[in-house]
């Protein structure tokens, strides 16, 4: 009987999960979160749900809630490239939360990093810079992206660089040469900027 209940009371707010008004949404995922709070079961209701549907939603809260399976992450890395502004920052703050308590939610968003779409990776390098900033440091695979094919991520990987109190070795060199060499202006300008910034008397590097 005990085991019944979180799902009658979870029917309702799984069901709210598959509407499209933002709102109603958003209401069910912060009441899902409060109710696995009380019931653990919860947490198992919603990972059979995934299996089921993958909506990212259902991923979205589970990964609030408990350690996040693969599946669930396969879901969230999805939300990082989505075309919705709002689903895709909601994700990369909490990819950001989970990437700093989960080694290998960090090893994923590397991987993302090399291997997803160009809005993918460019949210990664977020992903990535606001983890290092937790006390990790940045993973050498966001400087290698200073070579990534897509001008944006480029401009990610410059602006993310240009505010780290420690740059990694190369970093400047780097810069220098996208300020130089880089095909879009965009990237230039960010790289210059970036160049100004990490050479002033703060700097760090050898």
């Amino acid at each position: 009987m005990q085991r019944e209940i979180p799902n009658q009371r979870v029917a309702p707010l799984l069901d709210a999960l598959d509407q499209t008004d933002k709102a109603v949404v958003r209401r069910a995922v912060e009441e899902l979160v409060a109710l696995a709070a009380e019931e653990p079961e919860v947490a198992q209701v919603l990972a059979q749900r995934l299996r089921e549907a993958p909506r990212w939603p259902v991923a979205y809260v589970l990964g609030q809630i408990t350690r996040p399976s693969a599946a669930c992450l396969e879901v969230l890395e999805w939300g990082l490239g989505s075309g919705d502004q709002d689903l895709r920052w909601a994700t990369q703050l909490l990819l950001t939360d989970l990437g700093k308590r989960y080694s290998e939610v960090q090893a994923r968003l590397e991987d993302l990093l090399r291997q997803g779409t160009p809005t993918q990776r460019r949210m990664a390098v977020y992903c990535l810079r606001d983890v290092g900033a937790a006390g990790a440091g940045l993973p050498g695979a966001v400087l290698q992206a200073i070579a990534d094919p897509e001008p944006l991520v480029r401009v990610a990987v410059i602006t993310t660089l240009a505010k780290t109190s420690e740059p990694q070795r190369g970093a400047l060199d780097s810069l220098r040469k996208a300020a130089a060499d880089d095909p879009d202006a965009r990237v230039r300008n960010a790289a210059a900027f970036a160049v100004k910034q990490l050479s002033g008397p703060r700097t760090r590097l050898p």
